[in-house]
């Protein structure tokens, strides 16, 4: 039996939650909710967020476009992974598509986020972004055949820390993610 057989479904939707950015599920849930203007909000622990500045909203999403890049050619070298992220992100990233290339695999399609709010602690900021993997499909890197996910992906909140490195923001740590507001299931079992 060869490796990804092995692995089965359940270790097939683990993966490609970890090559999404290492979203792995929790089983957490919170009672956070976006204001209706994104100017305030609160986190899932009644943590008063405010609107992501542009000054981060920019780096923030250049992060996932370039993250998107690699993990769709399996590949560290088809974008500037370090310009966006930092350790111990930056590390985690990197072994994730190691392991999609060792496997044969790559991802498509694309990941949907909405930002709902920020937190400034200290010299981080924590930006709260609901994330939408259900249009980020493991695929094979051969074939380009869509490989089987277990169950669906809600929109997940994933709290993602950013710091000013060298003049410039960078993702440098993500926390497991909790069911977004107005969302009534959490991450799937076995994802």
């Amino acid at each position: 039996m060869n490796r990804a057989a092995r692995r089965g479904p359940a270790r097939t939707a683990v993966a490609a939650l970890a090559v999404a950015a290492t979203l792995a599920a929790a089983g957490c849930s919170g009672a956070s909710s976006a204001a209706p203007d994104g100017a305030t909000a609160t986190g899932p622990a009644g943590e008063r967020l405010t609107a992501v500045d542009a000054d981060l909203r920019q780096p923030y999403l250049a992060y996932w476009d370039e993250w998107t890049k690699v993990a769709r050619a399996a590949d560290v070298q088809a974008a500037p992974l370090d310009s966006h992220a930092d350790e111990p992100n930056l590390s985690i990233l990197r072994a994730s598509v190691e392991r999609l290339r060792q496997d044969g695999r790559r991802m498509n399609g694309e990941v949907a986020h909405r930002l709902i709010g920020m937190r400034v602690d200290g010299e981080l900021r924590r930006l709260y972004d609901c994330v939408n993997l259900n249009g980020w499909r493991l695929v094979d890197a051969g074939t380009g055949q869509e490989i089987r996910q277990v169950g669906e992906r809600p929109e997940q909140l994933s709290v993602m820390t950013m710091r000013q490195i060298n003049g410039a923001w960078k993702v440098t740590d993500i926390q497991n993610p909790l069911p977004c507001p107005g969302s009534t299931a959490g991450p799937s079992p076995g994802s």
